[in-house]
């Protein structure tokens, strides 16, 4: 049942990050909604588990908005693998964590893709390109991961103040 979540939430992001929030954001610069979702399952999910749906969420992305088949692939697994590394030894509902998980993986995101591009593929600076939208990136990565996680918290909030039995409660271990 949660995988099915995971794939809503992965359906919806895919959308909004695609269509919906281009003409918002001039520039080609917006938040990237699928790199949240893939350090949001990081937090939470085992490393086989959560590793096959990253890098098949990855080449979904591929297929609906990339240009290199399996790049995001790669570079989503990487981020969620030193994502869930890191997960096991920290504080996972931390806001600064989100915070700094947030920056580390739009700056790794950002360097896997200019990697991969620039060895594997006949571009010229795109390094350049990537480097001037990155300081834009960031902040709007950082201001809707604040924003998703406030959200978050607040409908959880929501949930725990409705009556028993009206919502089937989550079981933690």
């Amino acid at each position: 049942m949660q995988i099915l979540g995971y794939l809503l939430l992965a359906g919806l992001a895919l959308v909004l990050q695609t269509v919906l929030l281009p003409p918002f954001f001039p520039g080609g610069i917006k938040p990237d909604l699928v790199l949240l979702l893939t350090i949001w399952i990081g937090l939470r999910e085992s490393p086989w588990r959560g590793g096959l749906l990253v890098y098949g969420l990855g080449w979904v992305y591929d297929a609906y908005a990339g240009t290199f088949p399996g790049l995001h692939g790669f570079v989503l697994l990487t981020v969620f693998l030193t994502v869930c590394g890191m997960a096991t030894r920290l504080n996972t509902e931390s806001l600064p964590l989100i915070w700094c998980l947030v920056g580390g993986g739009t700056l790794l995101q950002a360097a896997l893709t200019v990697f991969a591009i620039e060895f594997f593929a006949e571009t010229s600076r795109f390094w350049a390109v990537v480097l001037n939208c990155l300081p834009a990136q960031m902040l709007l990565n950082l201001l809707f991961a604040y924003l998703l996680h406030n959200s978050g918290r607040r409908c959880r909030q929501l949930a725990d103040q409705l009556p028993p039995g009206l919502l089937p409660r989550r079981h933690e271990s």
